[in-house]
């Protein structure tokens, strides 16, 4: 037992942080599985993956090593992504379709650069499936900080957001909400984050793994909020704790299988 709590010692960052932003990724899912956007955020975190690859290959090419490099070409993409799927695709009767085309063209697009650019391809496994136990101190800070105050403003605005999202999802919302404009906004800072710091693999499966289980067993909009929040948050601590405790077990996967299982003991356990 104390070796294994000397062993959490040693990711007093990563297992933090990873377990927040789960958290904070669950709640942005929630609201967008409500606005029927969820072909929208696939493509969204796909786009900002290609951005990060860009910055990886800027990054080869220059002879250089700054992380916020790829941040940036991540949030510019992604921000790109978010811009044409929200004024050019969100109202045509064939959305999805076209969502899922720009996801596979970006999915191609970034194969593509990594077969031209060979030192890419030791980068590609931890920016698709992520390794939550090798991330870096500085990375687990700056995403526990992220998912933190991300966390605070959604929970603090919840019924709000929640009321946007039927009004959006009914084409009646008039006015545009300035908290609508920051929860868009840091939908785009949160999941491109942690994509660069987590991989693709946690992020994407953290918007929606909760929001699938929680939204089957809650009669309200309290019960639904704290399934979400449980599913994620033990979820998380429970596959990254079982991924330590052998070396043949990577964390990620490990992370949204417990999710999943948690996920099946909310909905038909309690």
């Amino acid at each position: 037992m104390t070796a294994f709590l000397e062993l959490l010692q040693i990711y007093k960052w990563s297992l933090p942080s990873s377990i927040v932003m789960a958290a904070a990724l669950a709640l942005v899912g929630a609201q967008w599985t409500a606005r029927e956007k969820s072909a929208q955020v696939f493509v969204l975190g796909q786009g900002s993956s290609l951005g990060i690859v860009l910055g990886l290959v800027a990054n080869i090419l220059m002879g250089t090593d700054f992380h916020w490099l790829s941040l940036l070409f991540g949030l510019t993409l992604g921000w790109l992504t978010l811009v044409i799927s929200d004024f050019a695709i969100e109202k045509k009767s064939d959305r999805n379709h076209i969502y899922l085309t720009l996801f596979v063209f970006f999915l191609a697009l970034t194969y593509l650069m990594t077969a031209i650019t060979p030192s890419l391809e030791s980068h590609m496994a931890a920016a698709y499936f992520g390794d939550l136990a090798v991330m870096s101190d500085a990375t687990g800070q700056l995403a526990l900080v992220a998912a933190a105050l991300f966390t605070g403003f959604v929970l603090t605005y919840w019924r709000q957001l929640t009321h946007i999202s039927f009004e959006l999802v009914n084409q009646s919302l008039i006015h545009r909400s300035w908290k609508n404009r920051i929860f868009d906004v840091g939908t785009l800072l949160l999941t491109t984050l942690a994509i660069q710091g987590m991989g693709y693999l946690f992020t994407i499966g953290s918007l929606f793994i909760s929001t699938s289980f929680a939204s089957n067993k809650a009669r309200n909009l309290k019960r639904y909020t704290v399934g979400v929040f449980l599913i994620s948050t033990l979820g998380c601590f429970l596959g990254f704790c079982l991924s330590l405790l052998s070396t043949n077990l990577p964390t990620v996967p490990c992370v949204l299988i417990g999710q999943i299982i948690v996920g099946f003991i909310v909905r038909f356990g309690l």
